[in-house]
Parts: structure tokens; sequence; C-alpha cells
């Protein structure tokens, strides 16, 4: 069976699609597309304008849409808690967050993921994303108005920046920019885990302006999350994407003004799923990073930011498997009554059988005890004209000693007190004695057991034959044999 997976990345100034159809075959990359946003018309925005030429030139039915929101649309926040319990963290989040953040939490749409920070193993360090309710349901509404309900929304640029820090060597420090004409977004990777995400504007007046700019920001990006996470360390180079990149020589320039190598990401080269196939044509790595990385996280399950919770929860489920869902409840509801009418017949069955059982019984009670006429309940009745006739078997001169256990029992609870701490877990009965196992609290407590047993006049004689204080719980543990 295959699946459809639409990666829509939605960014300040362009909107890049990958379709991919994946199946027990192999992965391929169906149809893909790179379309700048244009300005707004009369009552449209340039997001529907750019998702109609993709519906159009692209097959979306059935697919499993995963959308990315403008990065620069979200505020980041790193934060500590001293506890790891998801809905502990999901219950104090927007308390912490709110005297950071610029907007009131309750008109927010907060989502967390956690990082793993060298020595910070008594908390738990968060990254914490928040969306304003008010755009978030703008952006959904356009995209549902083109039959497009993406099952995920999560932040422009991690999808790259999370399959970076798998691909790459988890013990060194990188850096992800995700850079658009006017806009950037940082992720900071630390030994295979995102340590910071920021977004800021870039001022573009010129390529060396915008470089200085977009360098500038960071330098101060890095020397906050040394602060914020109380680190010292150094980066092993740098990755970069997006459609603010197109000058050729912009990885070598940025690369001069940092001191550390930069290289632009082809996501296409590290998906291990896609290496049988070559890149589609007109595929350009740095416009289509992000929408495959999107649909990739998909196809492998992987989790992250996601706002569709809360009001913005997918509420599809039973509107696309409503018949299904009724298929299976009327299978259900004839398994139940097939299985009702099993339990009838076998209930009938056993009666009948039950029924022929008793009545054999009663016929070989009778023939073989002629004499009983009253029949109540044969089986008993056997039971006692065996033991009878047992009795009746004995020699002339035998005597039958006959202690019942019950007997025993009942002679040991009388004897010890009620008030004594004493607990018997072991009782074996014998022709000639009985053993009995427990515990108590001293060895004193041992001896007036015995004392108390003593006088009973079915026992002849008590021997403690065992008595040890237990290392853990300090009690005595003791065994007694008393001959009958």
């Amino acid at each position: 069976m295959s699946r459809k997976i639409l990666g829509l990345d939605i960014r300040p100034d362009a909107v890049s699609a990958v379709l991919i159809n994946s199946s027990i075959k192999g992965t391929v990359i169906e149809a893909h597309e790179h379309v700048p946003l244009s300005g707004r018309k009369e009552d449209r925005n340039g997001l529907a304008d750019s998702l109609e030429t993709i519906q159009q030139k692209m097959d979306l039915s059935d697919s499993i849409c995963v959308a990315s929101f403008p990065a620069d649309e979200i505020s980041y926040r790193n934060i500590q808690v001293p506890f790891k319990g998801q809905k502990k963290i999901k219950k104090i989040l927007p308390y912490e967050l709110e005297p950071t953040l610029p907007f009131p939490v309750e008109e927010l749409i907060i989502d967390f993921i956690h990082i793993e920070i060298p020595d910070h193993t008594n908390t738990k360090n968060l990254i914490t994303a928040a969306v304003e309710k008010s755009k978030l349901q703008s952006f959904l509404d356009t995209l549902v108005a083109f039959n497009i309900d993406p099952e995920i929304v999560t932040v422009g640029g991690y999808p790259t920046a999370f399959s970076l820090s798998k691909f790459l060597d988890s013990h060194k420090n990188w850096l992800f920019i995700d850079i658009d004409n006017n806009k950037s977004t940082i992720f900071i990777i630390l030994s295979g885990n995102i340590g910071l995400i920021r977004s800021f504007a870039i001022r573009s007046a010129s390529l060396s302006y915008k470089i200085k700019s977009l360098c500038g920001n960071i330098r101060r990006t890095l020397y906050a999350l040394e602060k914020i996470l109380g680190l010292d360390f150094e980066l092993d180079g740098g990755f970069i994407t997006g459609c603010g990149i197109d000058d050729l020589g912009f990885d070598k320039d940025m690369e001069q003004a940092l001191g550390f190598p930069i290289e632009r990401v082809d996501v296409l080269r590290f998906a291990e799923i896609l290496k049988q196939q070559p890149p589609p044509p007109s595929w350009i790595p740095f416009l289509m990073n992000n929408a495959l990385s999107l649909a990739l996280m998909e196809i492998q399950g992987a989790k992250g930011f996601n706002f569709r919770k809360g009001p913005f929860a997918l509420k599809k489920i039973w509107e696309e498997n409503k018949k299904n869902l009724i298929q299976t409840g009327v299978f259900f509801v004839l398994v139940l009554s097939l299985g009702w009418f099993n339990v009838f017949l076998d209930s009938y069955f056993m009666e009948k059988r039950l029924a022929r059982l008793n009545h054999q019984i009663t016929g070989i009670f009778t023939s073989t005890f002629p004499e009983v006429k009253n029949i109540v309940d044969p089986v008993q009745q056997m039971k006692i004209k065996i033991q009878q006739a047992r009795k009746n078997a004995l020699l002339p001169g035998e005597t039958e000693k006959q202690i019942r256990a019950i007997d025993i029992l009942n002679t040991i609870s009388k004897a010890i007190p009620k008030d004594m701490d004493v607990t018997l877990n072991r009782f074996v009965m014998g022709s000639e004695s009985v053993s009995i196992s427990g515990d108590t609290d001293s060895f004193n407590s041992v001896d007036n057991i015995k004392s108390k047993l003593e006088q009973a006049d079915i026992f002849k004689k008590i021997i403690i034959s065992a008595a040890n204080i237990d290392k853990f719980d300090k009690r005595v543990r003791f065994k007694l044999k008393v001959n009958l």
C-alpha cells in the first residue's frame, strides 16, 4: 500500500512543495514546485495565489500534508524545568513563559522539544515555540480553502535542522542557517541536539551588507547561547539553505566573515531512502530542502514541534473513516452475537451432559448400596458409606488415632495469646508429628510459644528445631516440631 506525502514549506517570500510516494517498492519524488509569493490581490493574499499554482501543477489528492509555519512569526525561548514528566511540563509552561512573551499566553499555541545538554542532568532543558492563534487560524483557513488540511504544522526550517542533527557527526557542534531574502533563522546543533532557535531580519541593500548583517546576528546569537546554557563551545562548521542564497559566492563570503567552514545543504544527498534515484529535473537543493525534509519527517515518523493541538487539533478522523468504522461496528456486533449464541449452545449441551452424569452416579450408588432408599446427594452419601466401611474393616484390638488438622490448628490458635507478635506461615502434618514454621519479634517469644503449646493435651512434646534472626527485617524465624 502506497502513501502520498506532501511537504509544504511556506516562507515569508515563497512556497515550496515536494510530493513523495512511499510504498513497499520504494520511495520516489513524484513532483516538486517552488513558487514565489506574489503581492496581495484584492481580497486574496500571496499565499493563496502560490497554493493555487501548486494545486494546478501537482496532483495533491489523497496526500498527507506536513506544512511549515513561517519561522519569523514564532517566538522561541530556552527554559529549564526541574522535572521530566510531559503532563507536568505542559501545565507549568504557560506560567513559565508568560513574563517573557509579548502576547498573553491564552492567545498563543505553545509547543516544546527536549534538548540534552551535558552536565545538566538535574534539570530538563526545553526549547519552546509559541505562535499567535489568530495567525495560525488564518494560515489553516487559507490551506483548507485548497483542500489542504495538514496533519502537522511545524516551525519553518526545523525539519531540515532536525535531519542534519541525525545525519552529521553527533560529537561535533554545527550551525544551520535558513536564509530568506530579508529574514533568516538560526538553528544551533550541539552534539546531535538542536540547542537554540532564533529568527531575525537581515538588511539586504547589497550582498556584502546582507552578509555583514547576517554574520553579526549569528555572532550575537552564539554569545547569547553561551550565556543561556552556561557552555563554552566552538563550532565545527555551518550549513545554509533557503531562497536567499542564490548568489554563487554567498557561502564563501560567510565563511570568511565567520572564520569556520560554511557549506550549502543538499538533503537529497543525505536521505538514504531516496539515494537510489537521480535528482528530479529542475531540482534546486537550496529551494527544496525544507519541503523535502518535511515529507521525510512524516515518512520516518520523527517527532518535533507541532502546532496542531488544542483548538487546532485534527478533527477529521470520523469523517475520513466513517464508512470503515460503520463496517467495523457491524462486523463487531455480528461477531458478538455469534459469540453469545456459541455460549448458549455450550451451556445447553453442558446441562445435558451434567444430567447424564448425575443419572450415572445415582445408578452406581443404588447398585452398590441397594439398602439405601432415601437418595439426596449420592456423592456425599457414598463418601460416608466408604468411611464407615473403612472403620468396620479395622482388625480386633486395633485402635485408630484420629486427630484432625482442623483440631490441631484450633488448639494452636487458642494456645498462643492474641497480643503476641507472631506469624505462622507453614504447617506440615504427618502421622506422628506436625512441623510449624513462622516468625516473631524475639527469642523469648519463641520460648513462650513453646511453653504455651506444651500445655495442650493433644501434644506430647514440643521441640524448637530452629530459631534465627533475619538480617533484613530483624525478626526471629523459627521451626517447631510437635509430637502427637
